[in-house]
């Protein structure tokens, strides 16, 4: 029992030690083991939610392919509900405090609406798919 006990002490101590980490374009999440991009394009570049799904789908950064648009859980563990304005860590150089695609559709799409993440303010919202917005792209270490 002894042992059990220590092993769950060291997890939540992990855990609470999690940080995001910086290399080149990326950042590491060490809690949830996603890498981020985090080039200038994820200020810069505005898509509609099907261009940034092609975007993230082709996207090779620092020599890494396989990303992906991120649903409402993992861009949602980007934001820090403690702050306003913006919403994300610090350890993200490039980021606009505006809203950010996520691939949740609304209605299974008939409304032709998909949400978005504000890391203004943190929350979501619904939008036309063919508005353009900010995407960051991640993928599962």
């Amino acid at each position: 029992m002894k042992l059990i006990t220590i092993f769950f002490s060291l997890g939540i101590l992990i855990v609470l030690q999690a940080q995001l980490i910086k290399e080149g374009n990326i950042v590491k999440d060490t809690k949830t083991n996603l890498l981020w991009q985090d080039s200038k394009e994820s200020k810069t570049l505005k898509v509609t939610w099907k261009e940034g799904q092609n975007y993230c789908k082709n996207l090779k950064l620092d020599g890494i392919t396989g990303w992906k648009m991120p649903g409402f859980v993992e861009l949602f563990s980007l934001v820090d509900t403690k702050v306003y304005n913006p919403t994300l860590s610090k350890t993200f150089q490039y980021f606009e405090a505006k809203n950010y695609w996520i691939t949740k559709v609304f209605s299974h799409g008939v409304s032709n609406e998909a949400f978005v993440i504000d890391f203004k303010g943190g929350a979501f919202n619904r939008k036309k798919m063919d508005k353009k917005f900010n995407i960051r792209c991640y993928k599962k270490q």
